[in-house]
């Protein structure tokens, strides 16, 4: 009889190229894994950041409204009063002469810059404080009724 034989094996492909292969297929699930947990990780952050805004704009819109019914309620003189006198603790002015505010002329080498003019400046007119009479006209003779 005659002994049997074996049919002949394909080569085998080098050791080198098999781990290289070998390590191709198992980077490519894990760089899969790493995307999907970067990109959850984003989905999640953004979503943070979502509510944070939302959180926000229900604030605004609440202090809006807020503010626009502060706004009509001091369109009416009543409640424009009420404001002056509590929150910026305004009262009506005293009787007596008022001094005219507004601008001057300034004269030439009249003070330092930003102020009064080294005491050289006029006091107002109509100021009992100066010894002054109050002004006369229209204006004064209002005051002077009061």
């Amino acid at each position: 009889m005659s002994p049997l034989r074996r049919p002949p094996r394909p080569p085998r492909p080098a050791l080198a190229g098999r781990l290289a292969r070998a390590a191709l297929l198992a980077a490519l699930p894990a760089a899969l894994a790493v995307f999907h947990i970067w990109s959850h990780t984003r989905v999640v952050e953004a979503g943070y950041a979502l509510g944070a805004l939302q959180a926000e704009h229900t604030r605004l819109s609440s202090e809006h409204d807020r503010l626009r019914v502060e706004v009509e309620s001091l369109r009416e003189p009543a409640g424009l009063l009420e404001y002056a006198r509590t929150r910026l603790g305004m009262t009506p002015p005293v009787e007596g002469p008022a001094w005219a505010a507004g601008p001057r002329t300034a004269s030439a080498g009249a003070g330092r810059a930003g102020g009064y003019g080294g005491g050289r400046r006029s006091p107002p007119a109509g100021s009992a404080r100066f010894g002054r009479a109050p002004a006369a006209g229209a204006a004064g003779a209002a005051l002077a009724a009061r």
